[in-house]
This record gives C-alpha cells, structure tokens and sequence, in this order.
C-alpha cells in the first residue's frame, strides 16, 4: 500500500508556503505556515499508515478535510493581501476566515492521527483494519449473496435442479448472513 498520488507533491508545496511566508506581512506568514506544518503533518500520517489510502471505512475523510482547507487558505490570504475591499466580502472579514480555517487544523489533524493504524502490518492491527473493511463492505456483500441467489433462481426452480444450484444456494445465504452479521457489528461499533 502506498501513499495517494496527491500527496506526493504536498512537501514541495509546503516549502513554497514556508517561503512565500517570508515575503508577506506576519498575520498571513501565521496562516501560511499552519498550512504547510498540516501539510508535512497530513505526509506523516500517511506514512504512517498507508492503509489510509482510499480506505473503505472513509477513515481518511479528516485528512482530505485538512487538505482542502488548506488548499483555499492561500487564496483567501491572497485576496486579503490584494487589498480590493468588495462590499460582499471585506478584508478584514477575509483574514478572520482563513486565521478561523487554520485554526481548526491542529483538531481535524489529531482525528486523523488518530484514525491511523501505525500497527496496520503486525497481526493484531491487520486483522482489526481486515475486519474494519469488511464492515464497511457488509451492503455490498450483501448484494452479491443476494445477486447469487437471483443467477441461480431459475435452475433451482426445476423439479429435479443440479446439484451445484444448491451449493450455490446454501453459499448465498452464508454470505448474506455472514454480510448481516458485519452489518449488525458496524452498527453496533457507531457512536
């Protein structure tokens, strides 16, 4: 498992937030820099679990959250910095915006840590992310024990059907009861 695509040029782009920092009045440089520390911060939580990559269980949302906040902050800073005062929208309001949006970086990235399985390759942590995910998938297990069930329908509903249409049968109903018991334990994992 690697790390998603887009994360490979978050460094770069944290370097250029550091030195676009050094150019610009200290109240953006403050916001700027928040933005690239969540960006190296976002890199270390990937690598620290790679399992996070597109993962089933959506445990990766903080992290695309914090990547999207950062990527409107140098806008908006930007736009502070221009000085152009539209009515809709004024300067003033526009520091307070994004100081406000790099401010809730330090918790959304301390959920994502969180979130993160350091362990994801010993025994006890595979298994726990193995069994994360098949939670996760319990709908579309589901709906492929049930799809089984439909392909086989008509063979079965002969008098005297093949043997392996009740094979196919009884592994259906394993499956979708296995799928209704992952369903029943990702309910009961809910906060």
């Amino acid at each position: 498992m690697s790390s998603p695509p887009h994360i490979a040029g978050l460094p770069g782009k944290a370097a250029a937030l550091d030195r676009r920092a050094e150019e610009i009045e200290p109240r953006g440089a403050e916001v700027l820099r928040a933005v690239a520390d969540a960006y190296r911060q976002v890199v270390a939580i990937y690598a620290s679990d790679p399992t996070l990559n597109r993962c089933p269980a959506g445990r990766e949302r903080d992290l695309d959250l914090a990547l999207e906040i950062g990527r409107q902050i140098p806008y908006i800073v930007r736009q502070a910095l221009e000085g152009r005062e539209p009515e809709r929208w004024p300067i003033e309001d526009r520091w307070a915006e994004a100081e406000a949006m790099a401010a809730r970086l330090p918790e959304i990235l301390d959920r994502a840590r969180a979130a993160a399985r350091p362990d994801h390759a010993t025994p006890d942590g595979s298994r726990a992310i193995s069994a994360m995910w098949l939670r996760a998938a319990a709908s579309q297990i589901e709906f492929a024990g049930l799809e089984i069930l439909r392909a086989i329908d008509r063979a079965r509903s002969l008098p005297h059907p093949a043997p392996g249409a009740e094979d196919l049968a009884a592994l259906a109903r394993v499956i979708i009861t296995s799928a209704e018991v992952l369903r029943a334990e990702r309910e009961a994992a809910q906060p």
